[in-house]
């Protein structure tokens, strides 16, 4: 019998639709690629934290790092004292990127004590800075605002390092600054033709700021340092610094006191005689250095937009027929060449002609009897023509080129001009006649000084110089080279010329207002007649000038004071300038601590009896031994 069958029925094989992976093998695929995902992301980090880690991280950093240029301070220019003339101040520059700025909201705290907004954008912000540092606020807005879009504009050109401080705690997100150093003169328009300026792009322009830029220049520095995304400063970031070095200190032979006082006077006195300019100077005798040198009218060194025409230096640059000052280049050579004595006679007539023309003195006179002595204390024309014609065209020449006049002094300062002495072989017939009186040549006048100097100086003549030495960074001191003197005449021919000249600011000569009490004073005055550049012609009016030098006895400073064009008061050398070289000269002497004089002044003879008779010579009168016009050429 067959065995029974199940009563199950049998399975058949379970169809699967076309395209569908089995269930585990999709999730062994996945798995799989899941793992090899992490794999690369795995290989990635290990590249990234291992292998390319340095790099990676010098590219964030190099994202991050800032280079700023640190301004090397300037070197200071000061007086003989270490007073300052030029000083380079730190300042800020008060910039900002617009499109940070405009988010800026300005919060204060209520009186509830809660903190609530009180201004919003631009407007808050200009606010902000205008009250720190005294801007217009509405111009501070509006160099926000226009043009919109820009991502740099100056706020304030010229800010403090305090303010800038208080700006930075106001916490407006897009506001920066620039560091500079500003060039500040506390002596301002008194020194400022010598001293020169900066001017825009921080480039010196003319006067000593020009001519030792190399050594007044520093070597600006760097720094390095990392910045967050609002490019504020991560203070525990990378900085590295290579400090700035600064320039070296000038020190001048000025006095700064001095400086100020000879400006303020020479100003006051162009003012009031209605002048158009004028220079004054004061030297040691000794050494030729300078004390003063300043000219009216002057210029705002701080002002760089100024011209460079407006801000030349007068004083070195303009150059003048001097005059009388000059007569005494002609005396010495009189002196020296033997043609005269302190006491020879000389016949000085109502007028004379000389190369066809007519030659009289400043002011009309009967026949005067005068000493050489004389001619030059009542500084008469016709006088120094009657013993100056006794010396040849080149002698002439050649002594006024020999007392520096036609060359520049030495001083190095730029736009010096050499002045103009035409030679021999261009003069017409009266150039030899007028240049023995100061007229038909040109000089500055330092080169006039100089020729003070040089009769003070027992004859040598030293070159003036205004720079004493530098300072470097340690604060050594380098004293400058100075040149050495060159004798021009005789210690005698300079004594006899000293004693000469005390008597000119007396009562008895020219210059009774450039005396001082209590010293004794020898000087020149001089009124010269200037040409108009127009027409070529001695219509320019004049220029008045008083030189010299004190104590006589002991001489110390030399002293000039020349006013172009006076039309008030008076023309005359001795009133316009006498006044102003006395009380520059009596500061300087009192300011050395210089005692009075306690014996009274040399006195020489100024004139002569012309009936008298000569000692030894019954029938001889000094009349008759007298140099006088006996030419009768027309």
């Amino acid at each position: 019998m067959a065995a029974p069958r199940s009563g199950r029925r049998p399975t058949s094989p379970r169809a699967v639709a076309a395209g569908v992976a089995h269930p585990a093998r999709r999730a062994r695929t996945l798995m799989l690629g899941v793992l090899i995902v992490l794999s690369l992301f795995a290989a990635q980090l290990v590249r990234l934290q291992g292998l390319d880690a340095a790099s990676v991280s010098a590219a964030a950093l190099g994202q991050r790092l800032t280079t700023k240029a640190i301004p090397a301070a300037r070197g200071s220019i000061t007086d003989v004292d270490g007073e300052q003339l030029a000083v380079s101040v730190e300042r800020r520059r008060i910039i900002a990127d617009p499109t940070l700025v405009v988010d800026y909201k300005r919060t204060e705290k209520g009186p509830d004590g809660e903190t609530e907004v009180v201004g919003e954008g631009f407007t808050a912000a200009a606010d902000v800075i205008a009250e720190i540092t005294g801007a217009d606020a509405t111009e501070l807005t509006r160099r926000l605002t226009e043009p919109l879009g820009e991502q740099y504009t100056i706020l304030v050109a010229d800010a403090s390092p305090q303010q800038w401080q208080e700006i930075k705690a106001a916490g407006i997100r897009g506001v920066d600054v620039e560091e500079f150093m500003r060039r500040d003169y506390p002596l301002g328009e008194a020194a400022a033709p010598l001293l020169g300026w900066i001017g825009s792009g921080d480039m010196p322009a003319g006067g000593l700021e020009l001519v030792n830029d190399e050594a007044l220049t520093g070597q600006p520095g760097e720094a390095v340092y990392e910045v967050g995304r609002d490019g504020e400063i991560i203070t525990t970031g990378v900085y590295e610094e290579d400090p700035a070095q600064p320039g070296q200190d000038l020190r001048l032979t000025l006095d700064a006191d001095l400086q100020w006082r000879a400006y303020d006077a020479l100003r006051t006195r162009v003012e009031e005689a209605g002048a158009v300019s004028g220079y004054a100077a004061v030297m040691d005798i000794e050494t030729g250095e300078l004390r003063a040198l300043t000219s009216y009218p002057s210029f705002d060194p701080s002002d760089t937009t100024q011209s460079a025409e407006a801000m030349r230096n007068a004083a070195i640059e303009d150059v003048y027929e001097p005059g009388s000052t000059s007569k005494l280049i002609t005396a010495a050579a009189a002196l020296e060449q033997g043609i005269a004595e302190v006491d020879t006679p000389i016949e000085v007539p109502v007028t004379m002609s000389r190369g066809g023309s007519r030659f009289k003195d400043v002011e009309p006179h009967p026949t005067w009897y005068l000493t050489f002595a004389g001619v030059l204390a009542k500084s008469s024309n016709m006088g120094t023509i009657l013993y100056g014609e006794k010396l040849s065209d080149q002698q002439l020449y050649d002594w006024m080129r020999r007392f520096g006049i036609g060359e520049p002094t030495g001083l190095g300062l730029p736009g010096e001009s050499p002045g103009l002495v035409p030679e021999p072989s261009t003069w017409s017939a009266t150039t030899r006649y007028t240049f023995m009186f100061g007229q038909g040549l040109s000089g500055t006048m330092l080169q006039q000084l100089g020729v003070f100097q040089a009769v003070a100086n027992d004859g040598v003549m030293v070159p003036p110089s205004i720079i004493a030495g530098t300072v470097d960074e340690d604060g050594r001191y380098t004293e400058a080279e100075q040149a050495g003197g060159e004798r021009v005449i005789s210690p005698e021919t300079s004594q006899t010329l000293t004693d000469i000249m005390q008597s000119i600011p007396s009562t008895e000569g020219t210059a009774p207002l450039a005396a001082i009490p209590g010293y004794h004073v020898a000087g020149k005055t001089s009124t010269a007649s200037r040409v108009d550049p127009d027409t070529g012609r001695y219509e320019g009016g004049v220029t008045s000038s008083f030189m010299g030098f004190a104590p006589a006895d002991d001489p110390k400073y030399a002293v000039a004071v020349v006013v172009q064009r006076p039309t008030r008061i008076s023309e005359y050398g001795g009133v316009i300038a006498g006044p102003v070289f006395s009380d520059l000269m009596r500061y300087a002497l009192q300011r050395d601590g210089i005692a009075p004089a306690t014996t009274p002044p040399t006195q020489v003879e100024i004139e002569f009896d012309p009936d008298e008779k000569v000692p030894g010579q019954e029938n001889v009168t000094l009349g008759d031994l007298a140099i006088k016009d006996e030419r009768t050429d027309g």
